[in-house]
């Protein structure tokens, strides 16, 4: 057993309760699976480990609620934004997407990745496990309701790419810039999404 790990399972699931997802019919039970089937599947790499999937949850957490962005979420969008960042490195091999595609079979030690794009594989592997039958996360949820959910989370993690983060941060500054402006001319302001991919 390994405590530090089980106590970062707890407060995760306090971060998905605090989201308002338990208010519609998903079941507590099956957001507990996925944290615990993710754990499960997080390497035991220096950095990308179960550590830094708790990590990079909380701090996407932090950061949404005091900026405001949550105030412009559904609870299922709030769920699938929490829910991507804890499944953005699932099953990572702790190395990059160039040094696999160089490397190739030679590094992976016979593993096939889904994809050499690290960011596909990570969404791929986060919706193998939310479809498994041992978590079924999403087994109630309606069609279009599933495929948007799906969406945002893909998304979410393909903007994960490093080599887009420069691209992201101009997107960034210049919503800053727009917000400002419209503030400064007493203005409503609402954020327009920032990625697409």
């Amino acid at each position: 057993s390994d405590p530090a790990g089980d106590t970062l399972c707890h407060l995760c699931f306090e971060i998905f309760s605090q989201t308002g997802v338990f208010e519609t019919s998903l079941k507590k039970h099956k957001v507990q699976r996925l944290i615990l089937a993710v754990r499960a599947a997080m390497n035991n790499n220096p950095y990308h480990n179960w550590a830094h999937a708790f990590d990079v949850t909380q701090t996407t957490y932090a950061l949404s609620y005091p900026s405001g962005v949550e105030k412009n979420l559904t609870i299922w969008e709030k769920f699938a934004l929490i829910s991507a960042a804890l499944c953005h490195d699932l099953d990572h091999p702790g190395v990059s997407s160039a040094f696999l595609a160089l490397a190739g079979e030679r590094y992976s030690g016979g593993r096939q990745f889904r994809d050499l794009h690290l960011e596909k594989h990570h969404a791929l592997r986060a919706f193998e496990i939310m479809v498994n039958s041992t978590v079924n996360l999403l087994e109630k949820v309606g069609t279009v309701k599933y495929y948007k959910f799906r969406s945002v989370v893909s998304r979410c993690i393909l903007a994960t790419d490093i080599t887009r983060h420069k691209e992201y941060v101009e997107k960034v500054i210049e919503q800053i810039k727009l917000r400002n402006a419209a503030l400064a001319a007493g203005e409503k302001w609402r954020a327009r999404p920032v990625f697409s991919v």
